[in-house]
């Protein structure tokens, strides 16, 4: 299921828009995952497709291998290069309509290329500001924000029937694996296109690293056991990204599990009491690493989230620690960006402990006018149990 041109259309419209309030000039997207953010176009397609955007047209530029994968969005034309000249991007020359200025995507852009671009299309001034395509992926729009929330709604249904329906009747013959399998083939069912990212189930002592072991035999659900669960879809275009706890067996959360679950709390609370406009995304992740300083370990396990909800789950911003005294360098893909309205961050810092288990949730946080809105509250953070 491609994502809705009204989808891509306000995204290109954005675009726009802030060529318009800025340099004022046409735009070269290069990079495939901006390429694929404004045309929804498959990766395999999205390195060998650019689109030029000006404040007032699109143009979608390809060569003669893609012709019959061209995307059709309204207000947006196409263009075959490779038949005049050799280079390619001195075609470029026939879209400008005689422009003079041009902004660049230099991700995926080669540096040669880059310099020669005066040269090859008569211009009087290129440039290439940082973070410019970043910000507006990080800031989503009204439409986006529709699409994410059916999103989320469809993955808490997805993990509910699981826990209420398919365990119940599975659990004594199937395995974790199963379990993983039969959630990605219900979210299907239910409207998804598949995992926005490789799913960790793992339980017990299997969990007891951030990013467990999934190429091996599944384990029997039968028993008792404590079971981590991190999930996601794509969906018209945006995607999702939550993690629950299920406890098999157990009348009540393991004596262990109880105290990680608590240090985890209260590490997800400070995250969370930084996730508000004007403030840069680090002070998340530094209150993270200071509750986990202040529990007496010596470093924390994980960063305490990320950017998520539009084309590729994980985006900017990064929420982790920047320590007093380093400097970001300006680069736009650090942690210094300033949290604002529209802005979706994950909230997930985890506790671990070798040979035991884990204990980690994770929900998605859409940065508000006043705070943050958890898109899904919906689904309780609290451990889901199947006795």
């Amino acid at each position: 299921m491609p994502a809705p041109t009204e989808l891509l259309q306000e995204r290109i419209q954005r675009v726009q828009q802030a060529l318009r309030n800025g340099p004022n000039a046409s735009m070269l997207v290069a990079a495939p995952e901006n390429v694929g953010w404004l045309s929804g176009i498959a990766p395999d397609f999205q390195k060998d497709a650019k689109l030029l955007v000006a404040p007032d047209r699109a143009v979608f530029v390809t060569d003669g291998r893609y012709t019959n994968r061209v995307p059709e969005i309204p207000g947006v034309d196409s263009y075959i290069w490779g038949e005049q000249h050799p280079h390619l991007y001195p075609e470029l020359k026939n879209l400008l309509d005689g422009g003079k200025k041009l902004v660049c995507d230099t991700t995926g852009l080669p540096i040669d290329i880059y310099e020669a671009l005066p040269r090859m299309l008569d211009l009087d001034e290129t440039s290439a500001p940082s973070g410019f395509l970043d910000r507006l992926r990080m800031i989503k729009g009204d439409r986006e924000l529709d699409l994410i929330r059916e999103a989320v709604t469809i993955a808490i249904d997805t993990f509910r029937y699981m826990v209420d329906e398919w365990l119940p009747a599975n659990r004594e013959s199937a395995t974790d694996l199963d379990f993983r399998d039969a959630l990605l083939a219900e979210g299907e069912r239910r409207g998804s296109e598949g995992a926005s990212f490789a799913p960790l189930v793992a339980m017990d002592a299997d969990a007891d690293t951030p990013h467990p072991e999934m190429e091996r035999d599944g384990r029997p659900l039968a028993g008792e056991h404590v079971m981590l669960v991190d999930w996601g879809f794509f969906y018209k275009g945006v995607c999702t990204d939550m993690t629950r706890m299920i406890v098999l067996g157990h009348s009540e959360l393991p004596q262990i599990h109880q105290g990680m679950r608590l240090l985890q709390e209260k590490w997800m609370a400070a995250v969370a009491a930084e996730i508000v406009p004007g403030k840069p995304a680090y002070e998340a992740g530094n209150a993270y690493r200071l509750g986990v300083k202040a529990a007496g370990i010596e470093q924390r396990f994980h960063g305490a989230g990320h950017g998520t909800g539009g084309a590729y789950v994980h985006e900017l911003p990064k929420v982790s620690e920047l320590p007093e005294g380093l400097d970001d360098y300006g680069i736009p893909f650090s942690q210094a960006i300033v949290l604002e309205p529209g802005m979706i961050v994950t909230n997930e810092p985890g506790m671990y402990e070798k040979g035991v288990g884990a204990y980690r949730t994770e929900n998605m946080l859409l940065v508000t006018e006043d705070g943050h809105e958890e898109l899904d509250a919906a689904l309780p953070l609290e451990p889901f149990f199947v006795v």
